[in-house]
């Protein structure tokens, strides 16, 4: 952990947008491993920014399946109180920071965590991953690099990289991200809700009428991508980015948990007074997001499991149960199956996912101890 300022042991650290915390709203966007290779914002650089979408990480999905059909807005726009949101905010506040507070007194092994699973011809690694970083942190460890080297294939959440990703996401992002028939963003959101908005628009430099065609959701990638970006993130320092073209050189395979589809589904599906909530949420933390980055960053790199968990894979950092089921717990359960699938198939795999999906009682780790299989690790 944190020895003096901006350093941790040897390490320097940076931010990241990892984990499903309330407090900032693009955090919850790494619990999807997206890379949004273009952007409706036209912005120098935009289309080579990955963004990861967990924990993100990540907004409130009150019920809904994730393959539910495309609920159209409502036009009624109901007006919060400020007193109302103000309170909310003030205990979401205060669960972040009890919260914050355990995982600042908890210790990992000073480097990311990294697990094995292995029958008679199989081996397994996984490793958690941070999908966007500073190009200064050092995060590697020799464990990780040993692990890459033996794997003859390396998984990740979803293909980002390829022309086939870049096409299915842009047909998704124009029939799943855009409003239909003319109608504003504004005209979805209270007047409470569009000066928040606006503010937020304001600090990120993105005038207004660059998100009006946008749904709710979308919009709120957009604002993310952009604080993220203005905090420093590069994709190209991201895990993923680093380990897959390390793999591509070497000739190694690669496989996937889930399509674009699936995952981006998880947001187009939400219902419109929930998308708003989670585009509203995001504008209300976009100037303290930094902070927060810091912090995950911190015990990601320390290997803090215990840590992650608290802040990443906790449904009071995630607003509601709901949200934590539809988001990661039913997304790490069908991770599992597929893992479980690959024990079947002889070779050496290093599996590299978001780190909150690794973290908390409801991780891929402990659901598979759960079934009974011995996974080596923290």
């Amino acid at each position: 952990m944190q020895t003096e300022a901006g350093e941790y042991g040897n390490r320097r650290v940076s931010a990241t947008p990892e984990c499903g915390l309330r407090s900032a709203g693009c955090l919850r966007l790494d619990h999807f491993g997206l890379g949004l290779e273009q952007t409706q914002i036209q912005e120098p650089d935009m289309r080579t920014f990955t963004i990861a979408m967990t924990v993100t990480a990540m907004a409130l999905l009150l019920g809904l399946p994730a393959c539910g059909a495309r609920e159209e807005p409502s036009p009624a726009v109901p007006q919060e109180e400020p007193a109302d949101r103000a309170a909310q905010l003030e205990a979401q506040k205060a669960a972040y920071e009890a919260a914050l507070s355990e995982a600042e007194a908890s210790r990992g092994a000073g480097e990311p965590a990294l697990w094995t699973l292995q029958d008679e011809d199989t081996t397994l690694y996984i490793f958690g991953t941070v999908h966007l970083l500073r190009p200064e942190l050092e995060w590697r460890s020799d464990e990780m690099d040993a692990a890459l080297a033996e794997a003859d294939t390396v998984v990740f959440e979803a293909d980002v990289t390829s022309q086939a990703a870049a096409s299915e996401m842009m047909k998704f992002i124009s029939t799943q991200g855009m409003l239909q028939n003319g109608q504003q963003l504004s005209s979805l959101l209270s007047e409470l809700e569009r000066a928040e908005l606006q503010k937020a628009l304001d600090h990120v430099g993105l005038p207004l009428g660059a998100i009006e065609p946008m749904r709710p959701w979308w919009a709120a990638v957009n604002l993310s991508v952009l604080q993220i970006k203005k905090e420093g993130f590069d994709p190209n320092a991201g895990v993923e980015t680093v380990l897959g073209a390390e793999a591509r050189a070497a000739g190694k395979s690669f496989a996937y948990l889930e399509t674009i589809d699936e995952q981006l589904g998880r947001l187009a599906n939400m219902p419109t007074d929930v998308q708003v909530d989670f585009l509203v949420s995001s504008a209300e933390s976009i100037e303290e997001g930094g902070d927060v980055l810091d912090t995950l960053v911190s015990e990601w790199v320390d290997g803090d499991v215990h840590g992650i968990g608290l802040l990443m894979s906790n449904p009071d950092m995630m607003g509601s149960d709901d949200v934590y089921d539809a988001l990661l717990k039913s997304r790490n359960e069908i991770w599992v199956g597929k893992i479980e699938a690959m024990l079947e198939e002889p070779g050496t795999r290093l599996i590299a996912v978001g780190a909150g999906h690794l973290a908390g009682e409801d991780s891929v780790i402990e659901m598979l101890e759960a079934k009974g299989y011995e996974v080596e690790g923290p």
